[in-house]
């Protein structure tokens, strides 16, 4: 900040709770700063969080061909991965 009375500085941020959830909010950053006369300042941004990015799979097993019911390989899991949840795995479904 400058103030053509007080000279000039700089003053931390405050971050509001979040509104919203962390797949899509926003947080609201302020900034304050009085005068040694009492004349008020602020500046203000905006955040927006918006997961756009859907998770990706590790490569799934190849297709096979089996000749008998008792042949088809038991179900495994399949990891994933996400830009914001980490990694994970998950177990499938036959249909």
């Amino acid at each position: 900040w400058t103030d053509n009375c007080d000279g000039s500085g700089s003053v931390t941020g405050s971050d509001s709770a979040l509104s919203g959830d962390t797949c899509g909010g926003t947080i609201t950053r302020t900034w304050s700063y009085t005068d040694a006369c009492g004349n008020p300042a602020s500046a203000t941004q905006t955040i927006t969080i918006q997961d756009t990015t859907s998770p990706v799979f590790d490569a799934a097993p190849a297709a096979i061909t089996v000749e008998c019911i008792d042949d088809v390989p038991a179900m495994t899991d399949l990891g994933w991965t996400d830009n914001c949840d980490g990694s994970g795995s998950v177990t499938g479904s036959d249909s």
